[in-house]
């Protein structure tokens, strides 16, 4: 949690972001890293000769204009505490928030759900979906209404498969920094039944025994996965919910993982984690 990516688009859903990372950095005494595209503006553009760029005087007034936008943000009131910098470059969006992450070795990522422009009804092509899917680090993603306080509980929904290991240590760290309590969740389906005492020994694994972190171990009976992390997120009160989700290699486009669905239509915020399946 010591080098926080925010990508700001101006819009509600980022406003939420920056808010909900500010409130994450206070604790853990890192740096936010704000960071805006511009589409129309090349990728290298910084390498470009200063002759080229004059060359395209539309481009540079944007750029200029948007690093003055985005100063003005980074002074926000709720950012009063905080070590913030900002970052104005080209490119698309989805691709340059995980490719700036990756080369600057950022910790986490924290965005809106939706973009500016973006449908809240709709997830499939989104900016935050391509973000989640292919992100070599966490994505802490918020809906525009969330109002951040303190996190308390953080719920980790799995099947508590060897793969997911890395995942939970992550969340037992973050948890650590944040003086929060974690839920392990695992749903119950038609489909993918497993009986208690077998569910118990899978989740009592991944309890450190060490720390001032508590466990709770929960068995929520469901007709989905999906619908099953919702109602438990809900009832156990959970601030955020934490979920893993696979490498899609070879899947279509348009089929939406659990973690995906969560993120749709979850009240709190969701904390991903992509998984190549290795043991």
């Amino acid at each position: 949690m010591k080098s926080i990516l925010v990508p700001i688009d101006f819009s509600p859903y980022s406003l939420s972001a920056a808010k909900t990372a500010a409130s994450l950095v206070t604790k853990s005494e890192g740096r936010i890293h704000l960071l805006h595209l511009l589409p129309e503006v090349p990728v290298n553009w910084d390498s470009l000769p200063v002759a080229k760029q004059q060359d395209y005087p539309m481009l540079e007034g944007k750029l200029v204009e948007a690093k003055i936008k985005l100063e003005r943000f980074s002074r926000q009131p709720f950012f009063k505490n905080c070590d913030v910098i900002f970052h104005v470059q080209g490119g698309v969006a989805f691709e340059q928030i995980n490719l700036f992450a990756k080369k600057n070795k950022m910790d986490v990522i924290v965005m809106g759900a939706h973009g500016d422009g973006e449908s809240e009804f709709r997830f499939v092509g989104s900016t935050a979906q391509r973000v989640v899917r292919a992100a070599s680090i966490p994505v802490l993603s918020v809906k525009k209404n969330h109002n951040p306080g303190p996190i308390k509980k953080i719920m980790f929904a799995s099947d508590f498969n060897p793969e997911v290991k890395p995942a939970m240590t992550s969340v037992k760290n973050l948890a650590s920094v944040l003086g929060a309590n974690i839920d392990l969740a695992y749903i119950n389906t038609p489909g993918h039944f497993l009986d208690d005492n077998t569910v118990e020994a899978r989740m009592q694994k991944f309890v450190v025994k060490q720390g001032r972190v508590k466990y709770h171990t929960v068995i929520q009976n469901s007709n989905a996965r999906e619908e099953g992390i919702l109602e438990c997120a809900e009832k156990r009160k959970a601030d955020v919910i934490a979920i893993v989700t696979h490498l899609r290699t070879h899947k279509p486009s348009y089929l939406i993982s659990t973690a995906e669905t969560v993120l749709l239509h979850s009240k709190v915020p969701v904390l991903s984690y992509v998984s190549d399946g290795a043991k």
